[in-house]
């Protein structure tokens, strides 16, 4: 018994021991946990499975624990997972904006930063104080901070803008100053973006206008840009580099992509394909220790007395090594996911869209592939759930649903009620018959109300034009229209109208009325007509009015030639010399 119990020990302890050492190169968040994955794709093991939905991720090298940020409805939350046996989830700031894109720590220093897309700032936080009161390091206008990341080694932060307008990348001293753009064209929305320690580069993920993005870098202060790789129908979010090669997390595909950094004609490689979208991911970088430009980090490491030992569940992927078969007519893709015919879904294409959808009624597939539904008789809604009858028929009426698609339901009313939907009484004749005389006649389609002595009765059924008897819908009489604006806007218009016309007419006839010029002229019968004589002379008086002729009176034609009367030149002559006895001796 003794040395079974030994044998049983021992596993155990085999056990435990090789998963504490067996060491990983990448990690990757998936909605509610941290798969860890070697540099092939291949899962060794994953850490928790408490969160909500994850979304950015980084690590300390140091005291090796993650710092994630998981979103809950509303806000985020930002925890502390370390891997050793000491701790386990630790929650740093709370109630953040549901936009935490990005987050880097400085594990020399102890400092925790992320980026805030809704308030549009990077702040920071000491995670050595247990208070975890944050702090703003930049607050922008007009920039958009996505993913951010710091160069240990170098001691500055970088990040990605991602503002539409004037996308760009930055960096910066880690207290803030020393603040530089070093690309700004060529952009349209960077997102994820990580430091080659080996090589001294900057590696980040473009997402370009439509289908296309692109995987691009340049040396750590902006100089010497190269295009690493140009793809369509991918969505990267995080990019991680190692001594090798450059990974991103594709979120259209829900696939973990890898590319040689030092083979410029290499493909992407399918890593791992997920059943949740991957969303950040960092590698793990243990060897920076030993570069000479990181003495700080090395000297970290080495004060910290705390245990070191990484503790996580191991997994493998034997249940994701069998082979795939979709249903319902889907097909493999180079992906290794199936692609499914319109109305099925899933990863198998198991689920058909149809299924359960519609309550009374067929379900057949739109040409988008939504599931869409043909109604039963007396049914309708989006998924046939509504009774068209419901509520359908007022004051106790039966309905019926014996009618076609697309028509009203047929109301059976109680006695004493009529229309449609049963809405109208018939006891409003008595209304009627006791404000109006004897007889009343109404076209056929309408209910006709016969009054005698005061009684009523409805003789027709159709009650549509019933509410125009109402005491409330008499004729309007004429001075009920002075009430109306319509009305009395009218009347004010052609009030002004007449008046206006009245002025003119008189401003014309005023108008006609032309000054009388009166010009007196001596003339002697010895003397040419064109001398002036002097007044004892036998002399004559010639009273000329309203002359135009110049050469005799030389006086100006005041009278406008369009009101002017047309006459007869003769008659002038005859007008001018009527006073002139025996005119004939001038001549």
């Amino acid at each position: 018994m003794f040395v079974k119990l030994n044998v049983i020990l021992f596993v155990l302890h085999c056990t435990v021991a090789q998963t504490e050492n067996h060491d990983w190169d990448l990690a990757v968040v998936t909605n509610d946990q941290i798969e860890l994955l070697l540099s092939n794709g291949s899962l060794i093991g994953s850490a928790f499975e408490q969160f909500s939905k994850l979304k950015a991720l980084t690590f300390d090298n140091v005291r090796h624990q993650f710092v994630v940020s998981d979103m809950d409805q509303q806000n985020d939350t930002i925890f502390t997972v370390q891997l050793t046996k000491e701790t386990d989830i630790t929650p740093i700031i709370e109630d953040l904006p549901d936009d935490v894109q990005g987050l880097a720590i400085d594990p020399i220093t102890d400092i925790l930063y992320w980026t805030d897309s809704i308030n549009r700032t990077i702040n920071y936080v000491h995670l050595n104080d247990s208070t975890y009161k944050s702090k703003i390091l930049f607050a922008f206008t007009d920039e958009n901070p996505q993913d951010v990341t710091i160069d240990v080694c170098r001691r500055y932060i970088y990040w990605t803008n991602s503002d539409i307008n004037k996308p760009t990348i930055e960096r910066a001293k880690l207290d803030g100053s020393g603040h530089e753009v070093l690309v700004d064209s060529g952009l349209h929305r960077p997102a994820g973006i990580s430091i080659d320690y080996k090589s001294h580069r900057l590696f980040w993920a473009d997402i370009k206008e439509g289908i296309y993005f692109s995987i691009e870098s340049t040396n750590l202060e902006g100089k010497e840009r190269e295009v690493v790789h140009e793809g369509t129908h991918s969505k990267p979010f995080g990019v991680a580099v190692d001594s090798d090669a450059v990974y991103w997390t594709d979120i259209n595909n829900n696939v973990l992509w890898k590319i040689s950094k030092d083979d410029t004609d290499s493909v992407p490689t399918r890593l791992r394909h997920f059943k949740e979208k991957p969303m950040g991911i960092i590698a793990k970088n243990v060897q920076i220790t030993s570069f000479p430009d990181c003495e700080e980090l090395s000297k970290a490491v080495s004060s910290y007395n705390r245990s070191v030992s990484e503790v996580f569940k191991q997994e493998t992927d034997a249940e994701d090594t069998e082979e795939m078969i979709c249903l319902n007519g889907g097909h493999m893709t180079d992906y290794n996911f199936c692609h499914c015919p319109r109305g099925f879904a899933g990863k198998f294409c198991e689920i058909s869209l149809c299924h359960n959808y519609c309550v009374h009624g067929k379900c057949y597939s739109s040409s988008l592939g939504y599931p869409q539904c043909l109604c039963l008789k007396g049914f309708g809604g989006k998924r046939c759930e509504r009774d068209v009858c419901d509520g359908y028929c007022l004051n106790d009426g039966v309905c019926s649903r014996a009618v076609k698609a697309g028509e009203f339901p047929i109301c059976n009313c109680q006695e004493g009620f009529t229309g449609n939907r049963c809405e109208n009484a018939l006891d409003m004749c008595d209304v009627f018959c006791q404000q109006r005389v004897n007889g009343l006649l109404i076209s056929e389609e309408d209910v006709l109300c016969r009054c005698v002595d005061g009684l009523s009765e409805a003789v027709k059924s159709n009650y549509s034009s019933l509410a125009l008897l109402s005491p409330s819908r008499e004729h309007p009489q004429f001075i009920d229209h002075f009430q109306d604006s319509a009305f009395l806007a009218l009347s004010c218009l052609v009030f002004v109208m007449l008046i206006t016309i009245t002025g003119l007419t008189v401003y014309t006839c005023l108008l006609r009325k032309r000054p009388r010029i009166k010009k007196r002229i001596i003339v002697n019968k010895n003397v040419p007509l064109t001398y002036r004589p002097q007044p004892p002379a036998e002399q004559c008086e010639i009273t000329i009015e309203n002359c135009c002729n110049m050469n005799i009176c030389e006086t100006p034609c005041f009278e406008p030639p369009k009101l002017a009367c047309l006459q007869n030149k003769n008659d002038d002559k005859k007008k001018l010399l009527s006073n002139i006895e025996n005119g004939e001796d001038l001549y």
